[in-house]
C-alpha cells in the first residue's frame, strides 16, 4: 500500500478555501473590523516581510476569538457542502480517486481549518492533518491548537501519525513553499501539477 499526501488549498481546490470560509462565516461588520486589525500584517505580507503562516495565525485570532463553537461548527458543515464543491480541481480529485482505487492511504495535509475540512474528508473517506482551533467554555479562542500546520510542521505531523517505512511508496502533491517539507518526504513529488524528478 502507498501513502498519498495532498495539500488542500490550490491543490485539491483551485482557490484558497480559508479566504472563502472567512467570508462565509463572518458578518460584514466582523470582516471590516477584523480586516482593519490585521491590515498592517497584510501589507507586510504583500511586501514580502510577513509569510502566510503569520497571516493565518493573526486572521484566526481576529476572526474567531469568542466565536461560539456550535455556531462555527454549523457554518463549517454548511460550507463543506454548499461552497467547497464549487472550488474543486477536477484533475486532482481524479488523482485522489486513482489512489483510492489502488487501495492507497490518502491524507489531506493542510494549513486550513478542521471545522470545515473534517466534514469534506469524512465524505471522501480521507484522513486529515490540519489546523485546529482551540475551544474554551464553548467558544473558540482564536488560537490554533499545537500551532500552525504549515512548512516544517506539515512534515512533523505526518511523521508523528504515520510510519513512512510501512508504505511501499509515498506520493505528495503540493503547490507552494508551504508544502516543500511535505514533498521532501515523498518518493514521488508533484508540484503545481507537475512531477518533480527525485534524485536517488
Amino acid at each position: 500500500m502507498n501513502l498519498a499526501l495532498f495539500d488542500f488549498d490550490n491543490t485539491i481546490t483551485h482557490s484558497d478555501s480559508f479566504s472563502h470560509f472567512l467570508k462565509y462565516s463572518l458578518s460584514y461588520r466582523k470582516q471590516l473590523f477584523g480586516g482593519l486589525s490585521v491590515a498592517p500584517w497584510l501589507i507586510g505580507f504583500r511586501l514580502g516581510y510577513v509569510n502566510d503562516q503569520q497571516i493565518r495565525i493573526r486572521l484566526c485570532r481576529a476572526a474567531f476569538k469568542n466565536y461560539p463553537s456550535i455556531m462555527l461548527e454549523q457554518q463549517g458543515q454548511q460550507f463543506s457542502t454548499k461552497i467547497l464543491p464549487n472550488l474543486m480541481n477536477e484533475h486532482t480529485l481524479q488523482q485522489i480517486a486513482n489512489h483510492q482505487q489502488k487501495g492507497d492511504q490518502v491524507v489531506v495535509v493542510s494549513s486550513s481549518l478542521d471545522v470545515y475540512l473534517s466534514h469534506w474528508c469524512q465524505q471522501q473517506r480521507i484522513d486529515l492533518i490540519c489546523n485546529q482551533l482551540e475551544v474554551r467554555a464553548g467558544c473558540y479562542t482564536g488560537e490554533l491548537q499545537h500551532g500552525d500546520c504549515g512548512y516544517m510542521e506539515k512534515a512533523k505531523r505526518i511523521q508523528q501519525k504515520y510510519a513512512l517505512s510501512d508504505f511501499d511508496a509515498v506520493y505528495a502533491y503540493g503547490d507552494s513553499p508551504n508544502d516543500h517539507a511535505m514533498l521532501a518526504l515523498a518518493d514521488y513529488q508533484f508540484y503545481q501539477g507537475q512531477e518533480i524528478k527525485v534524485s536517488n
